[in-house]
């Protein structure tokens, strides 16, 4: 009865651990650099095929370091105080419903940035939104029509292509 019981709890341990170091390189992939940015994000309502997948994939590789990137150098421009202001005016518009140039400002106003961080902010704000213009265009790309309708501002306005 020991023995058994002594072999089930060293199965039981072999089975954890294999499950956690799986769970972990699960997660590294998901978290690669930049690979969560909003960016690559599509609504639940949007399934990919394989191929479609594979594509996105590629573009997380090869896009997602610089947009991690991006995204250090805005934080980097922020105080702890003010990184915890964002924060919080950040859930304050998803509870208030703000969506776009209202969204924007209301983050910018609890941030309350020196003139000289409002110049770095900016800045480093029109190259994140470079970047994720570009690879937003990617993505419509390999979409299809139906996908795309699903997809809120997929590519901004006046970037459309012409049908």
């Amino acid at each position: 009865m020991t023995r058994g019981f002594v072999l089930g709890l060293a199965a039981g341990l072999i089975a954890m651990t294999a499950l956690s170091a799986d769970a972990q390189e699960k997660k590294g992939k998901k978290n690669a650099a930049g690979a969560g940015s909003q960016a690559f994000q599509l609504p639940k309502e949007v399934t990919l095929t394989t191929e479609q997948q594979a594509k996105l994939d590629a573009l997380k590789k090869e896009h997602g370091p610089k947009l991690a990137e991006l995204q250090k150098k805005v934080d980097d421009i922020l105080s702890s105080e003010q990184t915890q202001a964002r924060k919080d005016a950040v859930a304050k518009a998803k509870t208030d419903k703000l969506e776009g140039k209202s969204r924007r400002e209301a983050i910018e106003s609890a941030l309350k940035l020196t003139p000289e961080q409002k110049t770095k902010w900016e800045a480093a704000n029109k190259e994140m939104q470079a970047k994720t213009t570009e690879v937003r265009g990617k993505i419509a790309e390999f979409l299809t029509d139906e996908q795309k309708e699903k997809v809120p501002n997929l590519v901004p306005k006046g970037k459309k292509k012409a049908a």
